[in-house]
């Protein structure tokens, strides 16, 4: 015979229990972590872009509602599961059911999120392409340390040589050809970009000459600074 459980004797007693529940959730239900993490981002977002206290108030009641849903979600599961462990059409309903709550609860409050960050970040996103547009050298260094992240991207999947030593591709002649791109962009001189050029063409051809590079490794790399860093200019500029 099982432990016959009676009603809480006190307030504090009733808080302890909840909180256990809102813990065991979190132990065995991987969506409610899920929705945990994305809480925890939206409210570092709240801090980035300054959201208004009534916004960060309309915020927090729907990620409250997704919460709460969740909740009752894996409690209709667990004593769906413990009435039965064998198929039937009720159980099955009343687990989609529950489940079409979370659903609609967690459209509600990414539409909530959209109509409150969209804005922002639209206007975030203008404010910092000006500052960039306005910045040629600043706008530069943040392209090469892109470029540099890909390759070192690219080179963990080949697993070649090491991060900041050979392997594919060449990370030297990726960062060469990325300001060669870069400097002609600014500079807009035919000159300049003659002279950019050959000296990508040296740095590329060293590679070579130490063996530290195969041909296709320091082509692959070219390409890879070229590209990249052309395709920046353009969605910047």
């Amino acid at each position: 015979m099982g432990k016959k459980v009676g009603k809480n004797n006190s307030f504090s007693e009733s808080v302890g229990y909840a909180l256990e529940g809102i813990a065991t959730a979190i132990k065995t239900e991987r969506n409610m972590r899920i929705h945990i993490y994305i809480a925890v981002l939206v409210i570092m977002l709240c801090l980035v872009f300054g959201v208004t206290s009534s916004q960060f108030k309309d915020l927090a009641f729907a990620i409250s509602l997704v919460f709460f849903a969740e909740l009752m979600n894996s409690a209709i599961e667990a004593t769906v599961d413990m009435v039965t462990n064998r198929y039937h059409p009720l159980a099955k309903r009343a687990k989609d059911m529950a489940a079409g709550a979370v659903l609609i609860v967690s459209f509600n409050a990414a539409v909530v999120g959209y109509i409150i960050f969209s804005k922002k970040i639209k206007q975030d996103t203008t404010q910092l392409f000006e500052l960039l547009k306005a910045s040629y050298v600043d706008t530069l260094l943040l392209i090469i340390f892109v470029v540099v992240v890909a390759v070192f991207i690219v080179k963990s999947k080949y697993k070649r040589g090491k991060l900041l030593h050979g392997g594919m591709p060449s990370g030297h002649s990726a960062i060469a050809f990325s300001m060669w791109v870069g400097v002609s962009y600014v500079s807009e001189s035919i000159v300049v970009m003659i002279l950019s050029f050959f000296l990508a063409l040296l740095v590329a051809q060293s590679r070579i000459e130490g063996r530290i590079h195969s041909p296709k490794e320091v082509l692959a790399g070219s390409i890879l600074g070229t590209f990249l860093t052309y395709i920046l200019l353009k969605f910047i500029f």
